[in-house]
């Protein structure tokens, strides 16, 4: 189980990251600013598994039995866009409120016509009254150190289909990032495909699961 006062000071130090990083995070995408030569060549070659990610999401909800999705960490409103524009509900969370602006600002017409809302709140804080067909948590778990309590209320809340990723442990790569977040106060977990098979079996999942190798994360799509 999480340590209440830990997860609380973890939580805010990530909302304070993200809330400042939003508009240069975002631009990854292809929103906001503009992106420069340097970053363009990170995006290319060092960014693969982003891109690998966003496909997925799309490929795995684009079914007529997926019609109403749980975004989990939505942050600026890439995913939920992506979504809202395949035909679906949407409810996006997000402790950052530089990334819940970014999103409603995408997603303008779509909160008019009602087909999404946006909560600013940590996940594990803020109770549901209905349940999603799917869930989708992307770039999500890189900031929980405990995912086991965030599986138990997923199970509870989403009736079909789990999205998840989580980056690789290792690497030259890994270890720059987890220096240039330290340095900036974010905290930043990664995972062996071993942690994945034990979280997993520790929730029953592992025989309902698949764990896809995408360049520096691991995919994990769960069918409940």
């Amino acid at each position: 189980m999480t340590n209440t006062k830990e997860y609380i000071s973890e939580t805010k130090d990530v909302a304070t990251f993200f809330h400042g990083y939003a508009a240069d995070f975002d631009s990854i995408y292809g929103h906001t600013k503009k992106r420069s030569s340097w970053d363009k060549f990170l995006d290319k070659y060092f960014r693969v598994s982003m891109r690998l990610r966003y496909e997925l999401v799309l490929k795995y909800t684009a079914t007529n039995e997926i019609r109403t999705i749980l975004d989990v960490g939505c942050g600026g409103g890439v995913y939920c866009e992506a979504l809202l524009n395949a035909g679906k509900t949407v409810t996006g969370i997000d402790i950052a409120e530089g990334m819940l602006q970014l999103a409603e600002q995408k997603t303008a017409q779509y909160i008019t016509e009602g087909k999404v809302n946006y909560i600013h709140s940590g996940y594990l804080e803020h109770p549901f009254s209905q349940q999603y067909d799917a869930a989708v948590l992307v770039g999500f778990f890189d900031y929980i150190k405990t995912p086991i309590d965030t599986f138990k209320k997923l199970e509870k809340e989403v009736t079909k289909e789990l999205l998840m990723s989580f980056p690789k442990s290792g690497g030259f790569l890994g270890w720059q990032r987890k220096v240039r977040y330290k340095m900036r106060n974010c905290p930043l977990y990664y995972y062996s495909k071993t942690d994945l098979e034990s979280l997993l079996g520790q929730m029953g999942w592992l025989n309902k699961a698949e764990i896809i190798d995408i360049e520096r994360d691991f995919f994990v799509r769960v069918t409940l």
